[in-house]
């Protein structure tokens, strides 16, 4: 369910950003979200800001569409923005909970993915438990 509501497609509305805005202000104990990746920005009404790219004809490089981050290559530019649109580039603002483990995660699909593959044995931590099913409970009440 969260990467569908991650993919930005649900008639719902909820978005990857909302998701990440709503993650923020539950895990108040930084559980799951590593604070010095989320600064906020006085500039906007959202104060937490997500970079968005995007690529204009100038990423053509002769062969391909060429993006001006990772030097991966692309058809079209609309498929070039569509990478550019993706989590590829975002702050990584999910982490493991595991002390032996810490790994780095761009959206909550993707850490709760690590946490249900059971790799690093996060899952058995109640805290870890705890917390993800409050998160995912405030989510399912995002969509009503």
């Amino acid at each position: 369910m969260l990467l569908h509501l991650e993919s930005g497609t649900c008639v719902s509305g909820i978005t990857r950003r909302i998701i990440d805005t709503k993650v923020r202000e539950l895990d108040r104990s930084n559980i799951i979200t590593d604070p010095s990746r989320m600064i906020r920005s006085s500039l906007t009404s959202d104060p937490y800001t997500n970079t968005t790219y995007y690529a204009t004809s100038a990423a053509w490089n002769g062969a391909a569409w060429e993006c001006y981050l990772c030097h991966g290559t692309y058809r079209s530019l609309p498929a070039l923005n569509q990478h550019l649109a993706s989590p590829r580039h975002q702050d990584k603002i999910y982490i493991c909970p595991a002390s032996l483990c810490r790994t780095r995660f761009t959206t909550l699909s993707a850490l709760c993915q690590h946490i249900e593959s059971e790799r690093c044995g996060v899952h058995k931590f109640s805290q870890v438990k705890t917390a993800m099913d409050g998160i995912v409970g405030h989510m399912s009440r995002l969509t009503m």
